[in-house]
């Protein structure tokens, strides 16, 4: 097992591999040792999260690392007592520890095992019935939080904690108490509004009645166009959401690696990547030479290739000639704009295939051909539908997926049913890079008519299959 002093984890990126030993000094001077068991999550050069053993016991740690390690676990130290003078269960902090260098500081919090998150708990939801109730006992813990002048300014869903029928708090580094009153209406709305921005719009028609909930504990006043801002408020709340998860997704993050050279830019979702997966992304043409061609065409070739992990899909965006190449290469590749599509999907939980790694190959600046790899999906297209002997229920799920890209204001540019595949999860849609997102309600419903009428293209000679879809979709 190594040894580990704060100097070597600054230097150790993501590197770092469980468990691993760190002395540590408490804050009344006693000299232990902290095993870190289970890393939880980590910004290089800054903090880990991890469950940790001291003398026998586990906590939940937090280790700030670096030249404001001591500011940013005071920022803690003071978010976690603020919940708690809120009146709000939070997990309690046990003790303090730092190193001589004073560029490493250490709290130990009481560890929580066997809870769940509010996200997972959501996810475990099967009706919106449970879903009111599962809110119902987060909205009273947001109350209090307010009531006291507590703000959580990064506030989701994984920071609340079930277990054994209690809610726990937690996260206190980025908490803000305004003064000692309770907080007014406007912050509190907009707070609010952050957090119910976390789950997905088409929960929305749910809001009413949290807010109503949320009202009475707060005595306020009856106010019926409350609703209505908070809802504008949600909006708002959850694109600028959406930018921020689509901007991740283009740049080094816990979630992806990143590395661009003259030569080349890549994006690898970070649990594909490994030495495995590094060789194929260097040699990808090699491995689609080598596997099974889905597809040859001028523009786009698809192939089925091993991966580290399971198959994979590689769609090369190719460059037909000089002048094809002088245009592309000053715009976004093909593979760049599918890439933040399916990244916009994922974000707005609209089924398709799960993006792996993105791969532009360049000349500095210009872009030449691109790579766009994603998770195999084992399953026929949906030209299939009118054969199957009871396909009302794949029917049902596109036609859920295509109220839902239009609920979202995004249109699809290309509904041939090939680009609808059958897996065993449910349909998931494909072909993304003429996809688009409408503010202009104008451009938006005459994108969604054009979308509609190529789709019902595809059942023409299927008048039964066409007339289950209009009856779906009506």
């Amino acid at each position: 097992m190594n040894n580990f002093d704060v100097d070597i984890l600054i230097r150790s990126d993501r590197d770092l591999q469980e468990p691993f030993v760190v002395p540590l000094i408490r804050s009344d001077g006693e000299e232990t040792e902290m095993t870190v068991q289970k890393i939880l999550r980590l910004l290089p050069g800054k903090r880990i999260v991890a469950v940790a053993e001291v003398d026998g016991k586990q906590y939940l740690v937090k280790v700030f690392i670096g030249r404001y390690a001591g500011r940013y676990a005071k920022r803690e130290v003071a978010g976690a007592a603020a919940i708690e003078d809120a009146g709000v269960l939070t997990a309690s902090l046990e003790w303090q520890a730092l190193r001589k260098s004073a560029k490493g500081h250490v709290l130990g919090f009481e560890y929580i095992p066997d809870a769940k998150n509010l996200l997972d708990v959501w996810k475990e939801s099967e009706n919106d019935k449970q879903r009111l109730r599962l809110i119902g006992k987060v909205v009273p813990v947001l109350a209090a939080l307010h009531e006291g002048g507590v703000v959580q300014n990064d506030i989701h869903p994984e920071n609340f904690l079930f277990r054994s029928g209690l809610i726990y708090t937690i996260d206190g580094g980025d908490v803000t108490r305004h003064g000692r009153g309770s907080l007014g209406a406007g912050k509190s709305m907009d707070n609010i509004a952050l957090f119910f921005a976390q789950f997905h719009a088409r929960f929305d028609h749910l809001v009413s009645e949290w807010l109503e909930q949320y009202r009475q504990l707060r005595a306020w006043p009856v106010d019926e166009g409350r609703y209505l801002r908070l809802i504008d408020l949600i909006d708002s709340k959850r694109s600028g959401r959406k930018k921020e998860y689509i901007g991740k997704a283009f740049r080094e993050c816990t979630r992806f690696i990143c590395e661009h050279s003259f030569s080349r830019f890549l994006i690898c979702e970070r649990g594909y990547d490994s030495p495995a997966m590094r060789e194929l992304l260097s040699r990808i043409d090699e491995r689609m030479e080598s596997g099974k061609l889905l597809k040859a065409g001028n523009s786009a070739t698809v192939a089925l290739v091993d991966g580290p992990s399971g198959p994979l899909v590689v769609k090369r965006y190719n460059i037909k000639g000089l002048g094809h190449g002088i245009s592309r290469a000053f715009r976004k590749s093909r593979a760049w704009i599918s890439w933040a599509n399916a990244n916009r999907l994922d974000f707005l939980g609209i089924s398709t295939v799960k993006p792996v790694a993105l791969v532009e190959e360049r000349f500095g600046p210009l872009r030449r051909r691109a790579y766009f790899v994603t998770e195999y999906i084992d399953g026929p297209d949906a030209t299939v539908l009118p054969e199957k002997e009871n396909p009302m229920a794949e029917m049902a799920s596109i036609a859920d997926i295509l109220k839902e890209l239009a609920a979202a204001g995004v249109s699809h540019g290309d509904l041939k049913a090939s680009n609808f595949l059958l897996g065993s999860d449910g349909p998931v849609i494909i072909d993304l890079d003429s996809m688009k997102e409408h503010t202009n309600p104008v451009d938006r419903d005459r994108a969604e008519k054009k979308d509609i009428a190529r789709f019902m293209r595809n059942w023409e000679s299927i008048p039964q299959v066409k007339q289950r879809f209009t009856d779906l979709l009506g």
